[in-house]
């Protein structure tokens, strides 16, 4: 017989003639995993499948299934009235602008998917307002419009209006006018945005004589009358944004008191902002320089954004009235405007909540923008974001603050957190997609680094090993050494076998880490016994096997067991032909596993049909045809319970089952053909298709491949 101890003790060379993947051996398995959410994102974007507040695109890296629909709204008559070409005052000697302020800050993404800004209320406390006026006449709550003023109307139509010729940023939204006239009407409008729930004030106003020093900030706060003022700003803060712009002067260098105010008063700090004017160059895809038009951040640079405030504004002329207006007081409402869009987006985030996304998403990576500091834009977070003395922290992103911030995390009914970014169960070979379809149609909450909800597919929470390309099946019969056990055979082949007599054992060692990531390796025993009967040759042998998600789903690296029947036969036809079937019959019991609340017993087969020649074409050759099912689930599961909604703040979660049975099985279909051409060679020609791949329902493989083979 030989040495019993059969090892890989062959040289071989072969060329891979039409292949999806040149198998370099017979052993080892399958070592790349892909996400499934990649598939299911795929799917659930091209066909549009969003929840109600259209965030389900999780983990996208834009908007790209509302592209069309972003760009028709760039295009449409009332986006176009934004898109203006212009000059400063000074003739045609004057720096020539090219703006569109709406696409800039990315607005036209929050229209797309249905954002209005829609139940929000921003005060704006400005000279006054025509109340009538076309943009906004139906969305007034309360307060003091005061006489019509073309400043405060112009800024109304910004922030939230909507009209036939022209549309703001958060066109759904509800004004609540107020006056800056005096420190008393200033001191009402503030307290009257807290007692009503705004969620923003814009201020596009300041006291010009007065600088960020504390000089200035004694004589306007504490000598003068402001102090009730004061206290309404710092009451309304506590959950409230205050939105001021800053001064237009190129040349300042000493921001404007109020813009700055939070450095003499940091209570208020986490609830305020200020806003400069910009005109920026910009693709699709991010901002790539500017041109800054007002005076820069300076003392209020760590609470400091910018925006174009170039505008075809509402004026209080008529009440269909517009105008062209240039300046912070028109970049402002853009800020406070986006602010009502994340709220009605983000319902369980509170404003200062709001305030940090658009910190933490504003477009500070263009040219000319040098960092001079770092925030944590919300304290503990872990996420900071850089500034400038010059642009604050960048441009307004409307679109980047609607994505997910950071990694998100699925919070598990056990309290444990999972990383959106790592699957939290790997379908193993003889599952497929099975799992990943399982939980397709669940949607399941995840919540960014700063607070924000989204919901995502399920199946983002799972991922496929990807199936060793079918053309190491081949190379694994040319050597013709694999054990007859279809369970070893789906790890690629054992590490060592035995064969004496009838008898054949084969080992699979723990010498490597598990095909999902884990810590636990597979590991394998198998003992077979070969004998004469019913005119042939039958083989029953038995499998112990460690699975580390091969085979069935791993979750947190946790081993499942597994145990097997093999059963064949093998009988000779005729003078040279043979035929053989066999098949491969197991279980694995039930069990809990990390995240799960239960695990059904799981029962899995393979089977395999061969027929063939021998002597075809001269003396010792082989041909031979195959039908082969690799291993499958047949039946079994487990339950999970995840996390799908919030409700006053808390997580709810809803038991999920996972059927582990493949909507369709893998089928391969094989022909080969085998030579000596020496006394220690042979040629090896041999082709393979596989249907369903992997138990992966259309999933495809085909190989070929020209081998000789030497042993020594």
């Amino acid at each position: 017989m030989g040495n019993p101890l059969l090892r890989k003790a062959s040289v071989s060379t072969a060329l891979c003639l039409f292949l999806s993947g040149c198998g370099g051996g017979s052993g080892g398995s399958a070592g790349t995993i892909t996400t499934a959410a990649v598939s299911f994102l795929a799917e659930t974007i091209a066909g549009g499948n969003f929840s109600a507040n259209a965030l389900t695109a999780f983990r996208v890296e834009s908007f790209a299934a509302f592209e069309d629909a972003a760009r028709d709204l760039r295009e449409s008559d009332k986006y176009k009235r934004q898109e203006i070409r212009w000059r400063e005052r000074g003739g045609a000697s004057s720096p020539s602008y090219e703006s569109y302020s709406l696409a800039s800050a990315r607005v036209e993404y929050a229209h797309a998917i249905g954002l209005t800004g829609a139940g929000q209320i921003i005060s704006i406390v400005d000279d006054g307002f025509l109340t009538s006026h076309e943009s906004y006449a139906n969305r007034i709550a309360g307060g003091n419009a005061g006489g019509a003023a073309s400043h405060g109307t112009s800024v109304a139509s910004v922030a939230a209006g909507n009209s036939d010729y022209m549309i703001g940023v958060a066109p759904g939204a509800t004004i609540q006018p107020g006056l800056f006239d005096n420190a008393r009407s200033r001191a009402a409008a503030t307290d009257l945005a807290r007692v009503s729930g705004a969620v923003v004030q814009n201020n596009s106003w300041g006291f010009p004589d007065f600088k960020a020093n504390a000089t200035d900030f004694q004589r306007l706060f504490v000598q003068g009358d402001n102090s009730i003022y004061l206290t309404a700003l710092q009451n309304y803060t506590q959950n409230g944004v205050v939105v001021f712009a800053a001064e237009n002067t190129r040349g300042n260098t000493v921001a404007g008191l109020m813009e700055a105010l939070p450095a003499f008063v940091p209570e208020l700090e986490a609830g305020w902002l200020a806003v400069i004017n910009g005109v920026p160059r910009f693709d699709n895809d991010r901002i790539l320089s500017a041109q800054r038009r007002s005076a820069p951040c300076l003392e209020a640079a760590r609470w400091c954004i910018a925006a174009d405030g170039t505008w075809m504004a509402a004026t209080s002329a008529s009440d269909s009235s517009y105008d062209m207006r240039v300046g912070t007081s028109f970049a402002a409402p853009m800020v406070s405007g986006a602010i009502a869009l994340l709220a009605e987006a983000f319902p369980g985030l509170t404003p200062h909540d709001l305030r940090a996304r658009l910190i933490a998403t504003a477009d500070n990576g263009f040219e000319g923008f040098t960092a001079s500091g770092t925030l944590e834009v919300v304290p503990g977070s872990g996420f900071f974001h850089d500034y400038s003395t010059e642009w604050g922290h960048g441009f307004l992103d409307v679109r980047a603050a609607l994505l997910p911030i950071g990694t998100p995390v699925a919070v598990l009914a056990d309290g444990t957190t999972q990383s959106a970014g790592q699957p939290l169960i790997v379908g193993g070979g003889a599952t497929g997609d099975a799992v990943a379809r399982s939980l397709a149609a669940t949607p399941v909450l995840v919540t960014d680094v700063l607070g924000g909800d989204f919901t995502m597919p399920g199946a983002a929470l799972s991922a496929t090993a990807a199936p060793p390309p079918i053309s190491e099946r081949l190379w694994s019969s040319m050597f013709g050494a694999a054990p007859r056990s279809g369970l070893l055979q789906a790890y690629g082949g054992a590490d060592m076998t035995l064969r004496q007599g009838g008898l054949e054992l084969a080992l699979l060692s723990p010498d490597t880490g598990g095909a999902a990531g884990g810590t636990d390796p597979a590991m394998a025993a198998f003992i077979g016994q070969n004998m004469q009967a019913a005119g042939g040759e039958v083989f029953v042998g038995l499998n112990l096997t460690r699975d580390d998600g091969t085979i069935l789903p791993g979750i947190g690296g946790t081993a499942s067991t597994l145990a097997a029947l093999e059963l064949a036969y093998r009988r000779d036809v005729g003078r040279d032909g043979f035929f053989e079937v066999g098949g491969t019959f197991g279980m694995s019991p039930a069990d809990r596993g990390p995240a799960l609340t239960d695990r059904s017993a799981v029962q899995f087969n393979a089977f395999k049909v061969e027929a063939g020649q021998n002597s075809v074409l001269r003396q010792g050759d082989r041909i031979s045809l195959g039908l082969s099912l690799p291993v499958a689930v047949t039946s079994g599961g487990a339950e999970i319970a995840l996390p799908v909604s919030r409700s006053d703040g808390r997580v709810e979660h809803r038991s999920v089952g996972i059927d582990y049975a493949p909507q369709d099985r893998e089928i391969n279909l094989s022909l080969t053909y085998d030579t000596p051409v020496g006394r220690n060679a042979a040629i090896f020609v041999g082709a393979i298709h596989a249907a369903n791949h992997g138990n992966i329902s259309g999933q495809r493989d085909t190989a070929a491949l020209l081998g000789f083979r030497m042993a020594f």
